[in-house]
């Protein structure tokens, strides 16, 4: 498994959580073609989107696939050529938790039981580095809007 970060600070932050190696975001094709001797990976888990998402392509193996589900970089009109996703038959999927929760709310509760207990287990660990009260909320945005933020942050609802 391998990361993909923005800068070495975060670097150091994710390698914490299992990954065989993490890459910046800057060249990180080229980091996986030779990590993976030339091979790709068989899924790419994308919630950067924009230029990244593009990149992506390149490090999939045939078959491989690249699983949406966000878009923090903000490039919600880039457009993506078919080549790329055709070439050694590779997949393009996404997923929207928002409109699982209306289309299929079991499968959505059944997935969501599944993974906390995943991390209640101890099995997945969630980085939690920051937490602010409800009424901070606005600040909380800002960090992570900023890209100022490692790991998840949670927000105070009473005491």
């Amino acid at each position: 498994m391998y990361g993909t970060v923005g800068t070495e600070e975060k670097a150091a932050y994710a390698s914490r959580f299992g990954c065989d190696a993490v890459f910046l975001r800057d060249g990180f094709p080229e980091a996986v073609r030779e990590a993976t001797d030339g091979r790709g990976v068989d899924l790419v888990l994308d919630p950067v989107g924009g230029p990244i998402r593009l990149a992506s392509f390149e490090v999939l193996a045939p078959f491989g696939r690249v699983a949406v589900y966000g878009e923090a970089a903000r490039h919600p009109g880039l457009h993506l050529p078919v080549l790329p996703v055709r070439k050694n038959n590779r997949a393009l999927t996404g997923y929207n938790i928002g409109d699982l929760s209306r289309r299929a709310p079991e499968t959505l509760r059944r997935h969501a039981l599944a993974a906390l207990d995943l991390v209640a287990s101890g099995a997945v660990r969630i980085g939690i580095t920051a937490e602010y009260d409800l009424a901070d909320a606005a600040q909380a945005h800002r960090v992570r809007e900023a890209g100022e933020n490692e790991g998840k942050a949670v927000l105070r609802i009473g005491r």
